[in-house]
């Protein structure tokens, strides 16, 4: 029973571990943006931002449907 156990637990531990890399590899998923949590508030981040800009100029909703969001902070319809 605790060999059992202790397999479970290893088995959980990776599958855990394998979510997460993901999540830190590959930030953007599917998406062309990312939510950045930034205090009481999030800001959304494309995948080309310009490094130059700061955070503060992205928005803090994410772009519609109809929408995209440029590498400066800009949202402009599609």
């Amino acid at each position: 029973m605790r060999k059992q156990l202790r397999w479970l637990l290893l088995l959980a531990g990776a599958i855990l571990f394998v979510l997460v890399m993901r999540q830190v590899l590959n930030p953007f998923g599917d998406r062309e943006y990312a939510e950045i949590p930034h205090g009481n508030h999030s800001h959304f981040v494309p995948k080309d931002r310009d490094p130059n800009v700061p955070l503060s100029r992205f928005p803090t909703r994410p772009p519609s449907a109809d929408e995209r969001l440029l590498p400066d902070g800009r949202i402009v319809p599609r």
